[in-house]
């Protein structure tokens, strides 16, 4: 069964979000499903594969709430296609 929810978003990024699923010719709602499920995947695949110890993550979070990028993709692809590249999709 699926859940109904409500949220608060920021008016600018909900307008960039009805745009991009209007350009991806998708509804909202299988928009951000399917963005929640990579983030959830990624999670789950770094928890398995990844040997990092809590200070090193703790550093990371600190550098993220500065402004600073703690790392950069670099790649000609979007973050979407490594991740469903990564899937085998």
């Amino acid at each position: 069964m699926d859940e109904v929810t409500s949220i608060r978003i920021d008016a600018e990024l909900w307008k960039k979000v009805e745009i991009l699923a209007a350009k991806r010719g998708v509804t909202l709602r299988s928009l951000i499903e399917e963005l929640l499920a990579m983030e959830v995947e990624a999670e789950e695949l770094l928890s398995e594969k990844v040997a990092i110890d809590e200070s090193t993550v703790k550093a990371l979070l600190e550098e993220r709430k500065t402004g600073k990028v703690p790392f950069i993709i670099v790649s000609k692809k979007t973050a979407v296609e490594l991740v469903r590249e990564g899937r085998g999709d």
